[in-house]
């Protein structure tokens, strides 16, 4: 019987070249934000364009992404690092085809015994895979979120109009990405209309370049929408179910946006990502 080892090498060996996809690491400064529910209609919004899409659940001890999409995991990264499955054993199919994997909760990436090399080899088959990467991180700002967005390559932040929204979105940036070269978007999320968030833009972009030198991509609005708590409710995402509405189109201009982005210029896809996190110490 082959052994998992033997296994990747076989898998690599099939690409002709090395292949590195997108990796978006979605985030917002506090719960409540429609984080989740952005990043399962964005990726959905990628695969409709045609790009093949992933999304990871790293919102550590819950499942909203499994919740939104109505999809079950059987296993998760928790067993590809202790328990001897391959990264392909670890993958959900949601809707359109697209792919899913769960953290599976807290672990320690730099545990003794753990054989790294192997599970790198594992997460590095994922950038063949897949054009982008979602990486759907918890709500608010600790270590766990923290050592994701110092090792990502591309961060989408999203805001609301709610004062603490904005106020947690600039201190997420102050502790966790200043100094750091990587392209951040903002999304700003549930406003009453484009005036809305062209003030709330505008100002949070100022603010966040006098003090703290960072600079941002507009990435534009979601107007607030009764009919996307109804499809979170029903777990049938909206650019699914109400392909015409308003909010569906709005997320497919947003995919096209950051499809047309160019690459970080040093993209070094998910692999590079978990090797920085197990220098920062992993998940911890």
């Amino acid at each position: 019987m082959m052994d998992q080892a033997e296994s990747l090498r076989k898998l690599v060996s099939q690409k002709n070249k090395i292949k590195r996809s997108r990796v978006i690491t979605i985030t917002g400064g506090k719960g409540g934000i429609g984080k989740t529910c952005i990043s399962v209609n964005l990726s959905l919004g990628l695969k409709k364009l045609g790009y093949n899409v992933t999304i990871i659940d790293a919102d550590l001890g819950f499942s909203n992404v499994e919740i939104e999409l109505g999809v079950t995991s059987k296993y998760t990264l928790l067993d590809v690092l202790y328990n001897n499955k391959m990264i392909t054993e670890v993958i959900s199919e949601g809707p359109l085809g697209i792919k899913y994997i769960s953290s599976g909760g807290d672990f320690n990436l730099i545990n003794e015994g753990v054989d790294l090399s192997l599970f790198l080899n594992n997460i590095k088959i994922l950038d063949y895979y897949s054009d982008f990467i979602i990486i759907d991180t918890g709500a608010g700002l600790n270590n766990v979120i923290s050592n994701f967005l110092k090792a990502a390559d591309e961060v989408l932040l999203i805001v609301t109009p709610e004062p603490t929204s904005i106020m947690d979105a600039y201190t997420l940036i102050k502790y966790s990405l200043v100094g750091e070269d990587k392209k951040i978007n903002v999304l700003i999320n549930k406003v009453k209309n484009f005036n809305e968030y062209k003030k709330i833009y505008e100002r949070f972009e100022a603010v966040v370049k006098n003090y703290l030198g960072v600079p941002l991509i507009d990435l534009g609005y979601l107007e607030n929408d009764e009919k996307m708590m109804e499809c979170i409710i029903e777990q049938h995402p909206i650019v699914l179910k109400y392909e015409n509405s308003k909010t569906s189109k709005r997320i497919l201009q947003i995919a096209a946006q950051i499809a047309n982005q160019p690459p970080p210029i040093e993209n070094k896809g998910l692999w590079g990502i978990f090797s920085r996190l197990i220098n920062r110490g992993g998940f911890r």
